[in-house]
């Protein structure tokens, strides 16, 4: 993508293209987010294959569900993030064994994809950067649940289990911990 940031449409005026059928919209927005997409895909699943599928398979979604994109619940990326991690987490569970999640997480740059550009590179350690400086506002025990959450791909009722805390207390972290992060991530955009 050359040119600066203001001759390129924002990811809101590409899903509401997207809703209305234009194929050049949804090829932008892969072309900017898919790096992302990817490198949560291969953390959760640990699988380059795999999460190659995933990456398509919520592409497609994108396209043939495009009206269920709502703006007023978040942006797009955090869409596409919600996505990948929910897909992710769906494949990773219908397997029949569910391989060990390691516990570094921070450089999801080694997971991207190899052939991206320097600006998509740089794009998204911005990004990484971002959720980093979010997480890092949250309370240590709400970080400690996302992060599991997120980065283990584990349910609410594992996530209880492995921590040792109520699942209502579990749920609620998470609900606020979301709601603090997307108003963190908001700001910054």
């Amino acid at each position: 993508m050359a040119g600066n940031a203001s001759e390129t449409p924002d990811d809101l005026a590409l899903m509401q293209a997207i809703v209305r059928r234009d194929r050049s919209a949804l090829a932008a927005l892969y072309d900017r987010h898919s790096p992302l997409v990817l490198a949560i895909c291969r953390r959760v699943l640990k699988d380059a294959d795999e999460a190659d599928e995933v990456l398509t398979d919520i592409f497609f979604e994108v396209w043939t569900k495009a009206d269920r994109f709502d703006s007023a619940r978040g942006n797009p990326v955090t869409y596409l993030v919600t996505l990948a991690r929910s897909r992710a987490i769906d494949r990773s569970r219908s397997r029949a064994t569910r391989p060990k999640i390691t516990s570094d997480y921070t450089d999801a740059a080694a997971l991207s994809d190899p052939q991206a550009t320097p600006f998509e590179s740089t794009q998204m350690k911005e990004r990484q950067m971002q959720v980093r400086k979010s997480l890092s506002v949250l309370a240590p025990a709400q970080r400690e649940i996302v992060e599991c959450s997120f980065y283990e791909g584990l349910s609410h009722s594992e996530i209880a289990a492995k921590l040792h805390r109520p699942l209502g207390t579990v749920k609620t972290y998470i609900r606020q911990a979301l709601i603090q992060l997307r108003e963190g991530l908001r700001t910054t955009q």
